[in-house]
């Protein structure tokens, strides 16, 4: 997976390198956070035991990548296509009980289904985004703050297990949940995403902009935050878990710099700039 993420971006490198004079060039930190599930909940049993002083997941930022070849369509308004890599991390003292520890799938042992013992969770992102950046407010000719659209597909992976390694060892397991990473003979599970970000650059040269940007994203898919999703079914007195899925909320910031060949760029709505120019001139030879 990582292989052929790696090759695309070289091939779309090869390609921007082709016609360069009309491609902006960004690479970027990011660090985000797990906001929590947004939709309906787990459907769970009548009854259900509880740990004193159980608490949801608290972040652990830990940082990622992203590289997005951008194409000027007018002065105000431009597309691009980002790849990135992203990682969302989590501890918690004292587990929810989630429905996951009554499925099938739990590798503990009968008698100690409820872990009670720190968790954590690392979940690995790479995803293919498209981009859409609206520059709403020029502030002055150096800086220019802009919204940004991001929809595509996103390729998950991530472990969940102890917090201690000590307790991986008592248990006898490694992972309470693997997919999609070296503990797991699974793939990176595929789902799409759709956010919305707000952001802004500021002029260092013809060539060269600082970016900076927030976003807040919908990933539909339920291992996100390292726990698979199961709803509790009864049928006729017969009980069990079914596999069911979520919208995961997830928040971004980004900072990086962008690269152009286009000099001269917008820095107010009511001027053209060179590159608008070379965008009107292509526009016409299509035609």
């Amino acid at each position: 997976m990582i292989r052929n993420f790696v090759l695309l971006i070289l091939l779309f490198g090869v390609y921007g390198g082709a016609s360069g004079q009309v491609f902006r060039y960004r690479l970027s930190a990011n660090s985000g956070m797990f906001l929590g599930e947004v939709g309906k909940p787990e459907a769970t049993p009548p009854v259900k035991n509880s740990h004193d002083g159980s608490e949801e997941f608290s972040p652990v930022f830990k940082p990622g990548a992203e590289l997005e070849i951008m194409v000027p369509v007018t002065p105000d308004f431009e597309l691009g296509l980002q790849f990135g890599y992203s990682r969302f991390s989590g501890h918690t003292p004292s587990p929810p009980l989630y429905n996951f520890f009554l499925s099938r799938f739990n590798p503990l042992p009968d008698n100690n289904k409820y872990p009670d013992e720190a968790l954590i969770f690392d979940t690995k992102i790479l995803n293919i985004l498209g981009i859409a950046r609206f520059y709403v407010v020029p502030v002055n000719r150096n800086i220019n703050v802009f919204l940004k659209l991001l929809g595509g597909v996103s390729f998950t992976g991530t472990d969940f297990t102890f917090h201690n390694p000590v307790y991986r060892i008592e248990y006898d397991v490694g992972m309470l949940y693997s997919r999609g990473t070296k503990n797991s003979d699974y793939p990176k599970k595929a789902a799409l995403t759709g956010g919305v970000g707000l952001g802004t650059t500021y002029r260092l040269s013809d060539k060269l902009d600082i970016y900076f940007d927030a976003t807040a994203s919908l990933i539909n898919s339920d291992i996100v935050n390292g726990v698979p999703n199961y709803n509790y079914i009864n049928n006729d007195g017969r009980s069990s878990m079914e596999r069911t899925n979520s919208l995961a909320a997830v928040a971004q910031a980004s900072i990086g710099l962008t690269y152009s060949a286009i000099p001269d760029r917008r820095f107010s709505k009511s001027n053209f700039t060179r590159s608008s120019r070379v965008n009107k001139n292509l526009f016409r030879r299509k035609r």
